[in-house]
């Protein structure tokens, strides 16, 4: 009975020093790196991450098998439901720290798989924590790091005793308690000490690679159950881009249909009746003078209706002061034109040209939702932010009313979100009965982009 855990953690043991000296010697001095590993920080950072993993895998172990035996038994009495949808959740809990605390000796990032969102609704609810692969993965992992958690303990703990032990030796030596049965061998006490001593200097960068490699095969096991592979997170990232891309096109297309019916309909007719009078003050300008003035005065009022409406259009474009003096400037002009007090606060470096999509875009969003400030939200201050986030651009409209806003499918939101998706950002809209309501955009920008320097509020 004894002889198989004995096995699998010998096995584990000599698996993970494969993998660890592997670990500890990417680099240049491979030999060097396994020899320096035991003061190595990841070494120590892997230990005390397996011995923390044995409490949390304890911990959540014992919350989750109670939760979901305690639901198991209470389902007919209805109050078993929530039990096993605690138990779901604990676990999810659960497998947020597992994911932190396996970059602890590593820290390369790693991505939690997408769970379900969870409606509103009682039944979205209910699909979101029972039917969701990914929170059963999550319960599958507490199952399964339980027992991992107590080889990897048993293993770490084991090979550091036995390095430390044998390391000690000497030192009892020196102090004269080193035990009679040493003095009983058929060679001198200082041989044996100093043996065991050498044992004990080689065994210590055994139990580090030992410790790393557990840890690596534990990031290995977490990023299996916990976290999205590479390929589904290129698969959702396609299907995504797919998406945005539709969406921005069928924006283009109904801001054609758009610019073509308010042509159509606005300046379009008036430069017909502009051309009308003027044609019919030629004819007449001989014989009636004083009408030809009339038709004539006519005309110029078509031709300034005209040019109103030619520029109320181009606004919806692109206004000229983005284009000619940047983000900053075009969203001040816009504050300023906002029926409600606002303020623009920008950390942008002064003069700083972001790519023209990117401008556009970060304009059109707080346009969008100034324009809704003003129409729906009863609210009497707001404030728009910029600011760079290493590579990415966020803008943000927060306003004091009343709140409730949401994305409807077709709306005006919704239409951003698509324009924002497509350069790589993200739409996020948070707005609780009561306010406040936050519109963030978060754009990427690429590379190249200046550090932000402090900027002025203006209002």
């Amino acid at each position: 009975m004894i002889g198989a855990p004995l096995l699998v953690l010998g096995l584990l043991v000599g698996l993970s020093a494969l993998i660890g000296a592997r670990v500890a010697g990417r680099g240049r001095g491979a030999v060097a790196d396994v020899i320096l590993a035991p003061l190595h920080p990841a070494t120590w950072a892997a230990a005390g991450a397996i011995l923390v993993g044995l409490v949390v895998a304890a911990i959540a172990f014992g919350v989750v098998l109670s939760l979901l035996s305690g639901g198991a038994s209470l389902l007919v009495v209805g109050i078993g439901v929530v039990l096993i949808g605690a138990g779901i959740e604990a676990a999810r809990f659960s497998a947020r720290i597992e994911r932190a605390r396996a970059r602890w000796a590593d820290p390369r990032p790693l991505h939690a798989h997408a769970y379900r969102p969870l409606g509103p609704g009682l039944r979205d609810l209910f699909t979101g924590v029972f039917l969701d692969v990914a929170r059963w993965r999550d319960v599958v992992y507490v199952f399964v790091a339980f027992p991992l958690a107590v080889l990897e303990a048993a293993a770490v703990l084991v090979v550091w005793s036995v390095a430390l032990a044998a390391l000690s030796v000497p030192v009892w030596a020196l102090a004269g308690e080193l035990p009679t049965a040493a003095y009983r061998l058929p060679v001198s006490a200082d041989v044996v000490v100093t043996i065991v001593g050498l044992i004990g200097l080689v065994l210590l960068p055994i139990a580090s690679v030992v410790t790393r490699g557990l840890m690596a095969l534990h990031r290995a096991v977490v990023a299996g159950l916990l976290c999205e592979s590479e390929q589904r997170a290129l698969e959702r990232r396609v299907a995504t881009l797919e998406s945005s891309r539709r969406a921005v096109l069928d924006v283009e297309a109904s801001e054609l249909r758009r610019i073509e019916r308010d042509l159509h309909d606005g300046a379009q007719q008036r430069l017909v009746m502009l051309a009308i009078n003027l044609g019919l003050a030629a004819e007449r300008i001989d014989d009636d003078p004083q009408r030809a003035r009339s038709l004539v005065a006519d005309a110029r009022d078509q031709a300034r209706q005209a040019l109103a409406e030619i520029r109320d259009l181009v606004r919806g474009i692109a206004p000229a002061i983005l284009l000619d003096r940047g983000l900053v400037p075009a969203l001040s002009a816009l504050a300023g034109r906002s029926p409600v007090p606002t303020v623009v606060a920008s950390d942008l470096p002064d003069g700083l040209r972001l790519p023209d999509a990117v401008e556009r875009a970060a304009y059109f969003v707080v346009a969008e939702g100034v324009a809704n400030v003003a129409k729906h939200a009863t609210a009497a201050r707001c404030e728009i932010r910029c600011r760079l986030a290493g590579e990415r651009l966020v803008v943000e409209v927060e306003d004091d009313g009343v709140g409730g806003a949401i994305v409807v499918p077709g709306g005006g939101l919704a239409g951003l979100a698509g324009r924002v998706e497509a350069l790589d950002g993200a739409l996020e809209v948070s707005s609780p009965a009561g306010g406040p309501t936050l519109v963030r955009a978060t754009l990427g920008v690429g590379s190249g982009v200046p550090a932000a320097a402090p900027g002025q509020d203006s209002r």
